[in-house]
């Protein structure tokens, strides 16, 4: 993938090379933007970097999709599987969280140079419609990298602890809108405040909207489109607690995609793109799983038990350092008992997603796994779903819910437990619903990159699996925010690192 990303940012003459939060230049490879930047090609080949860029193992390509479930309750590491996987990340040791930062900026930079000077470029009659996509699909993907740094490294809007080592902490992250070609270009930036890194990714959604195309085709569903970008506004503002602006976003969205919801989930994340799919991040097995950093690093080869056959890409004995097992009390929410003797019993589709299985590095000990990722793509290779039909329907019975629409919010439900084969019963109360809505995206989005943001969002602090012996993280507790990069704090001085670290 790295690979993938310099022939990329040499082709458009430029090399962007994230160190710390300043974003410096190769001098033997830098043009001036002007001479680099001449053609509608070059500035898709500077957005194919971004791209690529998000799918870093690092970033969207692993760690946002698991990383969040191991942080919180959804995963139990079996650390004579994971070959030290995730195994402080589990326990929530001091310094194990998420670390995106150098990626995220690097992805910035990309798209800062195609916002900065996309609208100077001539081009044809034919090309016109081209170039406006590629500029509203950056615009829409910085707000996606804003949005994941502001809820990493920051709290949200109306979560802001009043006790604790964060009391009173409204620091999100340093905003940066403008390219920096050169190290003189580089500046010593402050955090921005929470609002006001909500605002700037609300600001650049709302003009990428109006442009960007919907997802009329399955290959459209790999890139940042309408219906897309306004599930993304409509998932900020219900971070935000403005609930009208959410329903009316998310509503939208699924009047802007060809994405559906699946009458078997379980069969969907065997296809390829996922029909639930708004957006997913396509992963191409030779040239972006295959080698020795995708195998050993890739969702699957972390959820999935050593020696495991995969029917789906015809590999067999398939080499893994698994030990990213669903926790007992994400089995318990389906009825499931953690030996799944009882899975029988249980009518729900989703049940299926578990199986029980030793693995060559276990002897006779057996454990149970999950599915999810199960080489879709080819060897070790599943496609990232980034925004799936499920995830908006359930948002938009959340923002039904906190406004008292109580019947348009069992609706919805309904449609997703009749879908799904649910035995669960939807309740009638607001604060029941709300919860049932809990419990319900635990189901349904776990291992997706969810859990940890939903948790912090809600301000309920983290209950760990008991067999992690944790125990509970308050919502104050300052392991909710992961800790800026040292070098980033001892480079700039206009940088705060975050409470307690």
């Amino acid at each position: 993938m790295k690979k993938k990303i310099i022939a990329l940012s040499i082709l458009a003459g430029l090399s962007f090379q994230a160190c710390e939060d300043i974003v410096e230049v190769e001098p033997e490879t830098s043009l001036a933007t002007s001479t680099a930047l001449s053609t509608l090609g070059s500035y898709r080949a500077v957005l194919t970097s971004a791209y690529d860029r998000i799918q870093s193992f690092t970033y969207w390509g692993r760690d946002m999709a698991l990383l969040g479930d191991a942080l919180s309750d959804n995963i139990f590491t079996e650390t004579s599987q994971a070959s030290g996987r995730y195994t402080g990340v589990n326990r929530n040791t001091r310094n194990s969280h998420f670390g995106i930062w150098g990626t995220a900026y690097g992805t910035i930079n990309d798209l800062n140079t195609i916002i900065a000077n996309i609208d100077n470029l001539s081009v044809g009659a034919s090309e016109e419609a081209g170039k406006a996509q590629v500029k509203a699909q950056a615009l829409a993907l910085r707000a996606m990298v804003y949005f994941d740094l502001a809820r990493i490294y920051g709290y949200e809007p109306n979560k802001i602890p009043a006790s604790g080592t964060g009391a009173g902490f409204n620091k999100s992250v340093v905003l940066r809108l403008a390219p920096t070609n050169t190290p003189q270009d580089a500046t010593m930036t402050p955090r921005a405040t929470v609002t006001e890194v909500y605002t700037q990714i609300e600001t650049d959604l709302k003009a990428a909207i109006p442009v960007l195309d919907a997802a009329g085709t399955s290959g459209a569903r790999y890139n940042m489109n309408k219906g897309a970008a306004h599930a993304l506004l409509g998932k900020v503002y219900l971070y935000w607690e403005k609930w009208a602006e959410a329903e009316e976003q998310l509503k939208f969205a699924l009047a802007n995609t060809n994405a559906t919801l699946a009458p078997n989930i379980v069969a969907a994340f065997n296809t390829v793109p996922n029909p639930e799919s708004l957006f997913e991040l396509n992963f191409v097995q030779a040239t972006e799983v295959a080698g020795v950093l995708g195998v050993n690093d890739s969702p699957f080869t972390y959820t999935q038990p050593n020696g495991r056959n995969t029917p789906l890409s015809g590999t067999a004995n398939v080499s893994t350092y698994g030990g990213q097992t669903p926790s007992a009390e994400l089995l318990a929410l389906f009825g499931l008992d953690p030996t799944l003797s009882n899975q029988a019993t249980v009518l729900d589709v989703r049940k299926n997603w578990f199986f029980r299985s030793a693995s060559s590095t276990s002897g006779n000990v057996t454990y149970t796994w999950s599915n999810k990722y199960n080489a879709a793509n080819g060897a070790y290779t599943d496609n990232i779903k980034i925004i799936r039909y499920a995830d908006v329907l359930l948002m938009l019975a959340e923002a039904h819910v906190m406004q008292g629409e109580l019947a348009d919010a069992v609706a919805l439900l309904t449609t997703l437990k009749t879908s799904r084969n649910s035995a669960a019963l939807i309740p009638a109360t607001q604060g029941e619903l709300f919860q049932y809505i809990k419990d319900e995206r635990r189901r349904e989005l776990f291992f997706e990159g969810h859990r940890w943001f939903d948790l912090k969002r809600w301000g309920e602090g983290i209950t760990k699996p008991a067999a992690t012996a944790v125990g509970l993280i308050a919502p104050d507790d300052y392991r909710i925010l992961a800790p800026i990069p040292t070098a980033e704090v001892t480079l700039n001085p206009s940088l705060p690192q975050n409470p307690g670290y």
